[in-house]
C-alpha cells in the first residue's frame, strides 16, 4: 500500500508538469493571438492537443492507481487521509501537490477565458475587415438604379404613379 501512494505521487507529479507545460502553451497562445500570428497558432495548437491527451493518459493512470487504494475517483484530500494513516512522510508532498494543482486549475481557467476572449475580438476584427472590403468592392445596388444614377436623386422612381404628358 506504501508503494501505491508513492506510485500514485508520482503520477500526480507527472500530471503537474503537463499541466504547467499547458500553463506555458496558454500564455504562449495569448501572446501569439494579441500579436495576430494566426500562422503559430496552428502549430502551438497542435501542441496543447498533444499535451492535453498526455494529460489524459496520465488521469487514466492516476485512476488505476487509485483504484488500488479502494476508489478510481478518490480526490486528493482522500488520498492525503490514507496516507495519514499508511505513510506520514508522503503527506506533506501529497498536500503541495494539491495546492499546486488548485493554482494551475485556476490559472488554465481564466487563461483559456482570455484566449477565448482575444479570438471572439479577433473573430470581430475580421468581420468588421471582410466588410469594409465588400463595401469597397461590390457595388451598392441600393444607392444606383440600373442605368447607374444616383437613386436619391431620381424622385421619378421613388413614385409608382407616372404622370401623362
Amino acid at each position: 500500500m506504501d508503494d501505491t501512494l508513492t506510485k500514485f505521487k508520482e503520477v500526480v507529479d507527472e500530471e503537474i508538469k503537463s499541466y504547467e507545460s499547458m500553463e506555458n502553451f496558454y500564455t504562449l497562445k495569448q501572446s501569439l493571438l494579441v500579436n495576430g500570428e494566426s500562422d503559430a497558432l496552428w502549430d502551438l495548437d497542435a501542441q496543447i492537443l498533444t499535451e492535453a491527451e498526455n494529460i489524459r493518459e496520465l488521469s487514466k493512470k492516476r485512476k488505476e492507481i487509485a483504484k488500488t487504494l479502494g476508489d478510481e475517483n478518490l480526490s486528493m484530500s482522500e488520498v492525503i487521509e490514507k496516507a495519514k494513516d499508511l505513510n506520514t512522510s508522503i503527506v506533506a508532498s501529497l498536500e503541495t501537490q494539491r495546492t499546486k494543482l488548485r493554482e494551475l486549475a485556476q490559472s488554465l481557467a481564466a487563461k483559456e477565458e482570455t484566449n477565448l476572449t482575444l479570438i471572439k475580438h479577433g473573430l470581430t476584427m475580421v468581420e468588421k475587415t471582410l466588410d469594409i472590403f465588400l463595401e469597397t468592392f461590390l457595388p451598392q445596388s441600393k444607392q444606383y438604379n440600373k442605368r447607374g444614377q444616383n437613386i436619391e436623386n431620381d424622385k421619378s422612381s421613388i413614385s409608382s404613379i407616372m404622370e401623362e404628358a
